[in-house]
């Protein structure tokens, strides 16, 4: 019997927007987008979302990489338009499932981009618990990120359900039993959560 519902961030609760972002550096620091592109979910990126690097430390390793007279201010701000609002319907169903089971987000995010999004997102205190890879110095898809999450829950995966957009996050949940949705459709999770008879 499903008790948890985990929820990804990125595709999932908001929409993201990376070629925004990439777009800007390009424009802004005179790159080509192939080499802006080359960075993105680099062991840099990968690093910062895993609590390796303080921003102010990512910003400088940034500039390190990719000379560019920018300060910190500006950088975060175009780092910051990946991170989109809340995909349409996903506050209604989040609605329809609060009250009813424990619900937590789990996300591959960094401090910046996390801050973005709660801001978007008006519905995060329906959640009972955030694992955010930046606090967990972990990324999806090591299973230590599921075997972390079923310990803080004090659960079983056989108890959990998870929806993400990425196929690689959900082959490591089913693993260790977790039920699972893959997707970025509202209207896909309202329908799979139907049939599973949790709506």
């Amino acid at each position: 019997m499903i008790e948890h519902i985990i929820f990804d961030l990125g595709n999932v609760l908001v929409n993201i927007h990376p070629h925004r972002t990439m777009d800007q550096f390009a424009k802004r620091c005179q790159y080509s987008e192939e080499i802006i592109r080359s960075f993105y979910l680099s062991d840099l990126h990968l690093g910062f979302m895993a609590g390796a690097y303080t921003p102010e430390n990512f910003y400088q390793e940034m500039i390190a990489r990719f000379p560019c007279k920018i300060q910190i201010e500006e950088f975060q701000s175009i780092w910051n338009k990946v991170i989109g609002h809340p995909k349409p319907g996903i506050e209604e169903l989040i609605n329809q499932l609060a009250g009813k089971y424990h619900l937590s987000i789990c996300s591959n995010t960094d401090p910046w981009h996390w801050q973005v999004a709660v801001q978007y997102m008006k519905f995060t205190q329906l959640f009972s618990h955030f694992f955010l890879s930046f606090e967990m110095k972990m990324n999806k898809p090591r299973s230590e990120v599921f075997k972390f999450m079923l310990d803080k829950l004090s659960t079983s995966g056989e108890k959990c359900l998870f929806i993400d957009d990425t196929y690689e996050n959900i082959e490591s949940a089913e693993r260790l039993g977790f039920k699972c949705i893959y997707g970025q459709d509202p209207q896909i999770f309202s329908t799979e959560l139907t049939k599973l008879k949790i709506l």
